[in-house]
C-alpha cells in the first residue's frame, strides 16, 4: 500500500488553507478581496446599508471573505478620508460615516426624485386642463384618477407621520 509522499502531504495541506486553492471559495476568487481599486465600492456598498464606522468596514469585510481577507487601518481610514474630502461620506454624531446628498445626487437619485415629481405636477396641470375641456373623457378615468389620489394621500400621510408633524 503506497500513501502520499510526505511532500505530497505537505502540498495537500498548503492546498487546503489556501482560499485560492479550494474550489468551495470560487466566490471569493470572483471578488477578488483585497485587489487594488476594490475597497473603495465595497465600503460605498456597505455604507448605503446603513451607517459604519472603520472597523465595523474592517470587520464586515472579513465576514463577506469568510475571514480570509481583512483590510488594515493604513487602507480604510485613508480612503474614508478621500470619501470626506469629496463630500461622499460624512461622520454624524455617534462617530459613525454616513453617505451624504451628494453621493446620492452623483447616482441620480436627487435628479430622479425631483423628475418624477416635475412629471406628475406637469401631468396633473394636463388633467386639470383637460377636465375643463374635456368632462366626459376625463370622467371615463374617474377610478384610476381616484386610486392615484389615495395612493398619494397615503404616501403624504406616511411622510407626516415620519417626520412628526
Amino acid at each position: 500500500m503506497s500513501g502520499p509522499s510526505a511532500g505530497e502531504a505537505d502540498q495537500s495541506d498548503r492546498h487546503h488553507h489556501r482560499p485560492w486553492g479550494n474550489p468551495g471559495l470560487a466566490k471569493l476568487r470572483r471578488i477578488q478581496f483585497g485587489r487594488r481599486g476594490f475597497l473603495r465600492p465595497q465600503v460605498l456598498e456597505l455604507l448605503e446599508k446603513q451607517p459604519v464606522n472603520g472597523v465595523d468596514i474592517m470587520d464586515q469585510l472579513q465576514d463577506m471573505s469568510h475571514g480570509w481577507y481583512r483590510p488594515s487601518p493604513g487602507a480604510i481610514y485613508p480612503l474614508l478620508d478621500e470619501l470626506q474630502k469629496e463630500g461622499f461620506i460624512a461622520k454624524n454624531e455617534d462617530g459613525k460615516f454616513e453617505l451624504t446628498a451628494a453621493y446620492s445626487e452623483q447616482l441620480g437619485i436627487g435628479d430622479n426624485l425631483a423628475t418624477a415629481l416635475s412629471v406628475m405636477e406637469s401631468n396633473a396641470s394636463y388633467l386639470e386642463d383637460l377636465n375643463k375641456t374635456d368632462k366626459a373623457g376625463v370622467s371615463r378615468s374617474r377610478q384610476r384618477i381616484q386610486k392615484l389620489s389615495e395612493r398619494l394621500g397615503a404616501l403624504a400621510t406616511s411622510l407626516k407621520e415620519a417626520s412628526g408633524a
